[in-house]
């Protein structure tokens, strides 16, 4: 298992060559979360390469998510392109100098751009938000859902869903029981408990029909949003999989929930992707329990992290946002 940097760039050195990219490139060090990030600058272009953190992704998630990159782009959608390997294979396997082989793909670069902003500053409430900008985002991920849902998969999805039990399933969701970030006492655990009971049915009842349910992007933060000139672009697919296409929309206004422009956020996302899919009746009425589930599962990814720094902003700001979300809705659910 790699362990930092250095090592992970002589790895990511090892990976030119099988992509005939020269050796001689100029690798820059982007940044580290599932996977080392750098940018490569060659004669060829510049590119993202992703270094996989060991034992994360089997190889063929990586490839469902490659594949769904490739088809996205091909279909018009504004996401990095996959760059293929000399050979023609979606990504490579490269050894480090322990004999460890590793998984490292290639995407294209989005040039002159930056992204559209933090989740902490979305989260304080210092972000600047330009309703604009959210009626793109809103355009941009009804495209990808849209152009997701014509196509045919060959076999069923190998990667983790985002689905009521994917969220709210407990041990069995995705990233496990959000219960656990209550580790240490703090209030409101049982509020989520009822709230995830709830949830549970709420989403089975919304059900999983074509029109609300299929291949998304699952990770919508600012960070993920690039903006350029003109045009937008969506990157990090590395959480995508099936799931609630409203969960996307969730995901994108999550962080500005405190923020107090955050009705503009919603108004400008909904009407933005309006333009492209409809949003029904049941869509809207699932808006706050779908903000409720997006905010467990970032609990529940906090509480195998105990220690790290995204994870203490996540105990100490994002917890009792939950339980306020999760008390609000089980409190509706009582009155009804």
């Amino acid at each position: 298992m790699i362990t930092d940097v250095e090592t992970a760039q002589r790895v990511a050195v090892h990976a030119l060559a099988q992509y005939g990219i020269e050796q001689d490139a100029v690798l820059t060090f982007v940044k580290y979360r599932e996977n080392y990030v750098f940018k490569v600058e060659a004669e060829s272009g510049s590119y993202a390469l992703r270094l996989h953190r060991s034992g994360y992704r089997t190889d063929a998630e990586i490839l469902e998510e490659l594949d769904l990159l490739a088809a996205l782009a091909e279909g018009g959608v504004s996401v990095p392109r996959p760059r293929f390997t000399a050979k023609g294979e979606p990504f490579s396997r490269v050894a480090d100098e322990h004999g460890d082989v590793h998984q490292v793909d290639v995407l294209e670069w989005v040039a002159d751009a930056e992204p559209l902003g933090d989740v902490v500053s979305a989260f304080t409430g210092e972000a600047i938000v330009d309703p604009a900008d959210f009626h793109a985002l809103g355009v941009l991920i009804a495209e990808l859902h849209q152009k997701a849902s014509t196509l045919q998969r060959q076999t069923p999805s190998v990667r983790p869903a985002w689905d009521a039990a994917g969220v709210v399933g407990g041990a069995r969701a995705v990233w496990g029981d959000p219960r656990r970030a209550f580790h240490d006492g703090a209030a409101g655990r049982e509020t989520v408990d009822r709230a995830m009971a709830w949830l549970g049915t709420e989403l089975g009842v919304y059900g999983k029909a074509p029109d609300r349910y299929g291949q998304i992007h699952a990770d919508v933060t600012p960070e993920n949003v690039l903006v350029r000139v003109g045009r937008m672009t969506l990157i990090d697919f590395d959480d995508s999989g099936e799931g609630y296409y409203l969960f996307d929309l969730a995901t994108a206004a999550f962080f500005y929930l405190p923020h107090p422009r955050f009705d503009d956020v919603v108004s400008a996302l909904f009407a933005g992707y309006q333009t492209v899919r409809p949003l029904s009746a049941e869509d809207l009425k699932l808006w706050r329990p779908m903000l409720l589930a997006r905010g467990l599962t970032y609990l529940a990814w906090a509480a195998d992290r105990i220690g790290d720094e995204t994870s203490d902003f996540i105990f100490e700001h994002l917890r009792p946002l939950v339980v306020e979300l999760a008390a609000e809705l089980v409190a509706s659910a009582v009155s009804q």
